[in-house]
C-alpha cells in the first residue's frame, strides 16, 4: 500500500507540474506569436495548395472559360473583406478573439469539404468565397492577437516573423498542391484543407488563452509595478473604441494603408509585367520560374532583418521613424523600379528586382505593425477594426 501511495503521489505531481507547464504556456503572448505565425502560415498554404491546379479544374474538367480564373479569383476577395470587417467590428464589440479564431478554423474546414465534392464551377466559386472568408477573419485576428500583447519597440519584428512564415507557405503551397492533384485529384488537397482547418482548430483549444486576457494579465503586472507613474495610471484606463470610418481619418491609419495598398498593387503588377519583359526586351524565354524564386529567397531572407532594424529604429529615436523608413521604402521602390526598366541584361535585371523586394518590405512591415502601435498609443479598444483596414487593404 505505501508504494501505490507513493506513486499515486507521483502521478499527481507530474500532473500538476504538466497542468502549470500547459497553463504558463496558454498565458504567454510568445504563444500569440506562434500561433499566429501557424494561422498565417495555414492561411497562405491553404490559398497557394489550389492555385496552380484550379486552371486544370475550371478547363480541363469543367470546361469553363479562361476568363473564369479571374471570377474565381475575385470571389475570395470578395470573402476576404467580408470576413475582415465582419470580424474586426465583432471582435471588438464582444471583447473576443480566440473564439472567432476558432470559427475561422472550422470555415477552412468547411471549405475544403466543398472543395472535396467540388463537380461544377459554381462550387469552385463557393469555395473560393468561404476560403475568403475564413481568410479574411483569421488575418484580421492573428494580427490584432499580435498587437494586443506587443509593444510599438517590438511590434515590428513579430510581424515581420510572421509574415516570414506567410512567404514559405507562398512558396511550397503550389508544389504541395501539385503533387497532391496528381496523386489524388481534388480529394488530395481538398482533404489537407480540411485537416489544417482542424489543426488550427486544435492547437487555438490546447495551447492559447484568448490575447486580451494575456493583454490584461500583462498590463495589471506593470500597473503593479509602476503604480507611481501616473503617465501609466493614465494609460491604464479603459476608453471607448473607434468606428472604422473614424479609424480611416487618422492619418497613421491612412498613411499606412496607402503604404500596402502600394507595396501590394506594385508587387502584383510586377509579378505580371516581369514575365513579359524578360521575353520581349532581354529575350529571357527559359526562365522556368527562376525568377521568382529568386525573388521569395530574397524576401524570405530579408523579412526578419526589416523588421528587426525597423523595431530598433523606433526604439532609438521614437515612433516617427517607422513613417521614415517608409518613405524609403517608398523612394527605394521607385529607384528599384527604374533600373528594372532601364536593365539591359538579365543579372542587372534581378539585381533591380531584388533590390525592389527589400525596399517593398521596408514600405509593408512598418505599415503593417503601425495599425497595432496607433491603437495601443490612442489607448482605444479597436484593435481588431485597426487590422481589418488593412486586410482589406491588401485584399
Amino acid at each position: 500500500m505505501p508504494a501505490v501511495y507513493s506513486m499515486l503521489v507521483s502521478l499527481l505531481d507530474v500532473a500538476g507540474h504538466a497542468s502549470s507547464s500547459l497553463r504558463f504556456i496558454r498565458d504567454s503572448p510568445e504563444t500569440v506569436w506562434a500561433l499566429a505565425s501557424l494561422s498565417l502560415f495555414i492561411d497562405t498554404f491553404v490559398y497557394m495548395l489550389t492555385v496552380s491546379m484550379l486552371p486544370e479544374i475550371l478547363q480541363d474538367s469543367m470546361g469553363a472559360p479562361e476568363s473564369a480564373n479571374g471570377v474565381v479569383t475575385a470571389m475570395f476577395g470578395v470573402g476576404a473583406v467580408l470576413g475582415c470587417f465582419v470580424s474586426g467590428i465583432l471582435s471588438d464589440r464582444i471583447r473576443e478573439r480566440r473564439g472567432l479564431q476558432m470559427i475561422s478554423s472550422l470555415i477552412y474546414s468547411v471549405s475544403g469539404i466543398v472543395f472535396y465534392f467540388a463537380r461544377h464551377y459554381y462550387q469552385i466559386l463557393l469555395f473560393r468565397l468561404i476560403d475568403g472568408i475564413a481568410s479574411g477573419v483569421a488575418c484580421t485576428l492573428l494580427y490584432a492577437s499580435i498587437g494586443d500583447v506587443y509593444p510599438a519597440n517590438l511590434l515590428a519584428f513579430k510581424v515581420a516573423i510572421v509574415y516570414f512564415c506567410n512567404n514559405i507557405a507562398y512558396t511550397i503551397g503550389p508544389i504541395c498542391g501539385q503533387r497532391l492533384f496528381d496523386m489524388a485529384g481534388v480529394k488530395g488537397p481538398a482533404a489537407l484543407v480540411i485537416a489544417l482547418g482542424l489543426l488550427k482548430l486544435v492547437a487555438l483549444f490546447v495551447f492559447s488563452n484568448d490575447s486580451l486576457a494575456i493583454r490584461s494579465a500583462v498590463r495589471s503586472r506593470a500597473y503593479v509595478s509602476a503604480a507611481d507613474d501616473s503617465t501609466f495610471s493614465k494609460s491604464h484606463e479603459s476608453v471607448a473604441s473607434m468606428s472604422i470610418p473614424r479609424l480611416l481619418m487618422q492619418p497613421p491609419v491612412i498613411i499606412s494603408t496607402l503604404s500596402i495598398v502600394t507595396s501590394i498593387g506594385i508587387q502584383c503588377m510586377l509579378e505580371g509585367l516581369v514575365p513579359l519583359h524578360l521575353v520581349d526586351k532581354l529575350n529571357h524565354d527559359q526562365d522556368n520560374g527562376i525568377t521568382f524564386v529568386i525573388l521569395g529567397l530574397v524576401f524570405t531572407i530579408m523579412v526578419p532583418i526589416v523588421g528587426k532594424a525597423t523595431d530598433s529604429l523606433i526604439e532609438w529615436r521614437g515612433e516617427t521613424m517607422r513613417y521614415y523608413a517608409m518613405m524609403f521604402g517608398a523612394v527605394a521602390t521607385v529607384c528599384s523600379v527604374l533600373l528594372m526598366a532601364l536593365a539591359n541584361s538579365y543579372a542587372v535585371m534581378m539585381v533591380g528586382y531584388a533590390f525592389f523586394a527589400v525596399a517593398d518590405l521596408c514600405m509593408f512591415i512598418p505599415a503593417q505593425s503601425a495599425y497595432g502601435d496607433f491603437v495601443n498609443g490612442a489607448n482605444t479598444d479597436s484593435m481588431a477594426r485597426g487590422y481589418s483596414i488593412s486586410v482589406f487593404a491588401w485584399a
